[in-house]
């Protein structure tokens, strides 16, 4: 069980001085925050958020609680712990259960845990029998702790009524539902313009509150110069009183930043230290973070905690942030520094020795900076040369292209490495022009030095962008190229060899040669036994129709994931969220599809990899087409943000999925010339860089297309092509979606022969490979109405076409006593006006051919569960006719309803809409 001590303070506001600037227009915006379920007040550090609500919100009448969050409280259970005390400052009956709950600590395991705990929060919040106000504090401190995050998030969505969230924070949160917030206007947000102050409050500030009167043309210079920051205001008034100068001369100084006149501040700090401490100061202002430990090793001294301790006591610039870790404030160690590299022969030698220290506790990324600030570029390269990987692997690519680009052209070109590190970063970010460029550059240099392993990993990145980007025939040769040059050499190493290897199994892959990647795959088993691609061969399976083993491995990779701490860099269209929203449409489970699809987009969000983002776009186009509560504008938008982020990216590849997406909808829909260009356009895209698999699927677009559109030819020679294309692939999915369009296409056209062959290989298939999904729901390649396949099953079971497994289906289907159906669904709504679709294609009046059909057709839905006599019929529906006119009529009208309801109903069949009525007497 977690425990956590709850220090008091934090849930008290700031306080503030009796004597405050009212800012009208500040209060005015500030009153609005009880109308709104989240207010965000953000801005740069030193402009007063704390104190401007902290002030505000002492004088309301309704009641609120307070949180100043702090470093440390980056963990759910201390975030969480904290809120519930806060309000149970207020409302002390707020159950005290949801603090052992918390305390248990189960809700890490599992996302199911993390919505049960947030639930009973919420649950409990909306109890609270007043509207109440929770202020958060510093929320930037702990905004990368995920779980906090998510929580966020989650209470933004479902908050109570009556319950208002006010978020004080440095930068504004990265949150899915501020979007949708703000156009409800549930959002109000406060920015560093409302918290500035204007030239009139400067005036009243320095006249009525500092006691130091200002003429209107001295409150414009100081709001010119400091545009209104709050602290900055403030250090111009200290300066004015310390130095008795005048505003004019003080800030006409253009030597003179914000940044001086802190500096000045820091000066009289620093001058008032003994020399022993002042040299204290500037040796320990080269780390980051101090501990006496680091400190004794470096300066050879065992007293440092005691000086860091009375420095902590004694100055308002060095924090102790607990667990005897001390940092100091960022500008003051500014000042430090500078001071110190005016002694350069001791701020050099010191900055090797804290280098050395940190270099060998392993924060390489300081020891390097260390190394730079102290002239030795080559020192700083070589360890970057080295460490650079790591920093990569643990997500710090900014850090990383930060030390790249700081580091001299000539070291750059000594250490080839770091061009290979820069496009990585170029291509993580998805600027993969820059990339190739960095790439080339290292195999250039590698060659002129005839390093063959180097030239090996530069063609290897050329490789990797392609692999990105899904261009299987630009990557085949530059894989082929660098297999060979590792090869050459000397001694290869074998994790290089079998990297290689790997890529050129997923290279196959995308090309749809699935037997041939199978081949490579265990090529890297012979150098190693543990080999395995979990992500890889999830693709693999993919690509080869075996959709359940690559959704067991793509989930059995996100739960490792989670339980993992690495940071995640971005896979372009790998990232398994993705991967998993492709199955979910495939094996139709939309609203799971469009949730990954999210997931993918947010994932690409973080991580600044447009490429992801814009696939998770064309993922959720799937989603929405299949989703029967979206209009397909939806859909079609989705697709469109797919491609318009593919163009700015310059990647015309990425646009083959999106126009597929696109393709398949107007196919579907009966547009056939917009499905046409569609499916052509995404085709010119696959067969330039001979992805065979998506090609093989953009086809499919065009033949069901034909199929609504009843160019039966033509769709029967796609879904043939189609076949044979898989078959060559390997993808025994594919396969099975042409058989299942192959035999609706024999049945429709009534080719008994055909059906018969085509349908007894289809369900064979369809048993194989598991795929049920098929037959029981509208998936992204299946028909339009699952209820299209209900005529084929009956007909397959009365021809005796695999019996059982008929059986089966027309059971799960509630059809097992069935002869014939009409293949869709039948949909009347009676309320506001009366209409009837078949399917999707609602009736028009023109295809109920007589007025008095529809009228027997409503009549027989009031009545349906009644039985009605054929003579009761005609007298409701021909009052005024004799029995004879009215028996011919009735056929009349009868053949015009059977018409209407199934026009393409054989001639043999009876009417199966009916079966469920009671039939006519007489």
């Amino acid at each position: 069980m977690k425990t956590s001590i709850v220090l008091k303070t934090k849930l008290t506001p700031h306080r503030v001085k009796s004597q405050m600037l009212k800012r009208s227009a500040l209060t005015k915006k500030l009153k609005r925050l009880n109308d709104h379920p989240l207010t965000l007040v953000h801005s740069g550090p030193g402009y007063g958020k704390s104190t401007a609500v902290a002030s505000f919100i002492r004088q309301m009448s309704a009641p609120y609680c307070w949180y100043s969050i702090s470093e440390h409280d980056d963990d759910l259970y201390v975030f969480l712990t904290y809120i519930v005390h806060a309000i149970r400052g207020r409302f002390p009956a707020f159950r005290e259960e949801l603090l052992n709950h918390l305390a248990q600590g189960e809700y890490y395991v599992r996302d199911s845990e993390f919505h049960r705990l947030f639930d009973a929060f919420l649950n409990e919040l909306g109890m609270i029998p007043e509207e109440l106000t929770l202020v958060l504090d510093d929320y930037h401190l702990i905004q990368h702790c995920e779980g906090v995050d998510a929580f966020m998030q989650y209470t933004l969505k479902h908050i109570p009524a009556g319950i208002h969230v006010v978020l004080l924070s440095r930068n504004r949160p990265n949150w899915e539902p501020l979007a949708a917030m703000k156009v409800r206007g549930d959002l109000l947000e406060i920015t560093e313009q409302d918290l500035a102050f204007s030239e009139e409050e400067i005036e009243v500030l320095f006249t009525d509150y500092y006691d130091y009167p200002l003429r209107p043309e001295e409150a414009q210079l100081i709001y010119l110069r400091t545009e209104g920051w709050a602290i900055a205001v403030q250090l111009i008034w200290q300066r004015l009183l310390l130095t008795g100068s005048d505003v004019q001369t003080l800030v006409a100084d253009e030597a003179e930043t914000m940044d001086d006149l802190f500096r000045f501040l820091a000066l009289e700090v620093f001058q008032k230290q003994t020399p022993d401490i002042g040299l204290f100061m500037l040796q320990t202002s080269l780390l980051e973070e101090l501990t006496a430990d680091a400190c004794n090793r470096i300066l050879e001294r065992d007293d440092s905690y005691q000086l860091l301790a009375k420095l902590c006591s004694q100055s308002l610039f060095l924090a102790h942030l607990g667990e005897g870790l001390f940092r100091y404030h960022s500008l003051f160690r500014d000042f430090l520094q500078g001071q110190f590299k005016k002694m350069h022969k001791e701020y050099v030698r010191f900055a090797h020795l804290a280098a050395a220290y940190l270099a060998a506790t392993g924060q390489y990324g300081q020891a390097m900076n260390l190394f730079a600030a102290a002239g030795d570029a080559g020192e700083a390269a070589r360890m970057l040369e080295i460490h650079g990987r790591t920093l990569m692997e643990t997500g710090q690519l900014e850090a990383l292209m930060d030390r790249i680009r700081r580091t001299p052209l000539a070291e750059k070109n000594a250490k080839l490495m770091l061009w290979i590190y820069e496009g990585d970063v170029h291509r993580y970010r998805c600027v993969y022009e820059q990339a190739l460029s960095c790439y080339t550059q290292a195999e250039q240099l590698a060659a002129a030095a005839s390093d063959s392993v180097g030239q090996s990993l530069a063609l290897e990145g050329q490789v990797r962008v392609y692999l990105d980007t899904i261009q299987p025939g630009r990557a085949q040769k530059l894989l082929e190229r660098s297999i060979d040059l590792l090869e050459s050499s000397v001694h290869p190493e074998d994790k290089h060899r079998v990297r290689l290897y790997g890529l050129m199994a997923e290279n196959l892959v995308n090309s749809g040669r699935a037997a041939e990647a199978e081949d490579w795959f265990n090529k890297c088993r012979l150098f190693l036994t543990d080999f395995h691609e979990d992500w890889l061969e999830a693709r693999l399976h993919l690509r080869t129709g075996r959709l359940r083993q690559a959704k067991r491995l793509a989930e059995r990779i996100v739960q490792q994931r989670s339980s993992a701490s690495a940071s995640q860099l971005p896979r372009s269209h790998r990232e398994i969220e993705l991967l998993l929203s492709l199955i979910a449409s495939m094996q139709g489970q939309p609203e799971t599809a469009k949730q990954l699809a999210e997931a993918g987009m947010m994932i690409g969000i973080r991580l600044h990899a447009p490429f992801v983002e814009a696939v998770g776009w064309m993922r959720m186009g799937h989603a929405a087409q299949l989703l029967q509560k979206y209009d397909p504008t939806v859909a079609v938008k989705c697709y469109r943000a797919a491609q318009e982020m593919m163009e700015q990216l310059d990647v015309s590849r990425g646009k083959a999925e999106p126009l597929m997406g696109l393709a398949l909808l107007y196919g579907r829909e009966g547009a056939f010339e917009l499905a046409a260009q569609f499916g052509e356009e995404a085709l010119a895209e696959t067969e330039k860089v001979n992805d065979e698999w998506l090609s093989s699927y953009i086809r499919i677009s065009r033949g069901i297309a034909a199929y609504y559109t009843s160019r039966w030819e033509e769709a029967a020679a796609v879904f043939l092509d189609c076949h044979n294309r898989f078959m060559l692939c390997g993808d025994s999915y594919g396969l099975t979606v042409t058989l299942l369009w192959q035999a609706m296409l024999a049945y429709r056209t009534e080719q008994d022969d055909r059906f018969h062959d085509v349908m007894e290989r289809f369900l064979q298939m369809l048993q194989y490979g598991d795929y049920d999904a098929l037959i029981e729901r509208r998936t992204l390649f299946g028909p339009r109405d699952v209820q299209h396949l209900a005529p084929l099953l009956i007909e397959a079971q009365k021809q005796k076409i695999e019996s059982g497994y008929v059986t089966h289906l027309l059971t799960g289907m509630g059809m097992e006593h069935m002869t014939y159906h009409p293949g869709y669904t039948l949909h009347i709504e009676t309320l506001g006006g009366f209409r009837v679709r078949l399917g999707d294609r609602e009736l028009e009046e023109k295809d109920w051919q007589r007025g008095k059909a529809k009228e027997l057709f409503q009549l027989l839905v009031v009545k349906r569960q009644q039985l009605l006599p054929k003579e009761a019929i005609l007298a409701l529906l021909y009052p005024q006719s004799d029995d004879k006119s009215a028996a011919r009529d009735f056929k009349v009208m009868l053949n015009a309803l059977n018409t209407a309801l199934e026009p393409h109903r054989r001639a043999v069949a009876t009417l199966s809409l009916f079966s469920g009525m009671a039939p006519p007497m007489g």
